[in-house]
């Protein structure tokens, strides 16, 4: 774990010892210089430019390699025990806890973390199942309504021109089959809007809230009993006007 994600707990009466000479801050990674006894970052030791000790200033010659600082032991147990003991709080839930317990803990935080994000998205999902059905609502009831207003333009021009291509002798059967349809789409189309309306929102009730109010099951059986019953009263209202 970042030591960015935790704060220590009284810092200052942290022990000098258990200060990095490079950067000041308490040791992360702890190695141990073996001429000095010196602990340092591994992070600063790795920054270092120059093969020499920052505290006592040693140089090694030739026959220890460039890179000796990159293989230096850690830090000995005393010190790493120590570090491990210091009192850490979280910067996300303030959580105070033993810096080696930390890391630990901090996994099931973002387990937790990560469990709440899953919750989001499947809420997410939900919500943009729930607009589009919405969506489709709402364009059901536009082609209703568009087709109501325009139904004589629609369906009137339609005959008209039917009528064109239609020899003017005999008995026109098409017309009449084309006339009776006509009839029961416009029977259709003219069943009250109102009470459309009230079916509709209903079952979009239904489909929205059924879930919060009542079982899954329940919920659609009411939803399917609204969409039968829609149907039932357009087909009712057609066969008797």
């Amino acid at each position: 774990m970042n030591k960015t994600a935790y704060v220590y707990v009284n810092e200052r009466s942290v022990s000098p010892s258990l200060i990095c000479p490079i950067c000041l801050d308490i040791l992360q990674e702890p190695h141990t210089h073996i001429q000095c006894d010196s602990a340092f970052c591994r992070s600063c030791l790795l920054q270092l430019s120059e093969p020499y000790c920052p505290i006592c200033r040693w140089t090694w010659n030739d026959s220890v390699p460039l890179q000796y600082n990159l293989h230096l032991p850690k830090a000995n147990r005393l010190i790493r025990n120590m570090l491990d003991d210091l009192l850490v709080r979280c910067t996300r839930c303030h959580t105070v806890r033993r810096r080696g317990q930390f890391e630990h803990d901090c996994e099931l935080h973002s387990a937790s973390l990560m469990s709440r994000i899953g919750n989001v998205r499947r809420v997410t999902q939900e919500q943009l199942r729930n607009l589009r059905m919405i969506c489709s609502s709402l364009l059901l009831v536009l082609c209703l309504i568009l087709i109501y207003y325009y139904r004589n333009s629609i369906f009137e021009q339609a005959i008209d021109r039917h009528d064109v291509f239609k020899k003017p002798t005999g008995y026109n059967i098409d017309r009449v089959l084309f006339e009776k349809i006509y009839y029961l789409i416009i029977k259709t189309i003219e069943y009250p809007i109102t009470i459309l309306i009230v079916n509709i929102c209903l079952w979009f009730n239904v489909s929205w809230f059924g879930d919060r109010l009542t079982s899954k099951t329940n919920s659609g059986l009411l939803k399917n009993f609204f969409e039968v019953l829609i149907i039932v009263n357009l087909i009712i209202y057609t066969i008797y006007h």
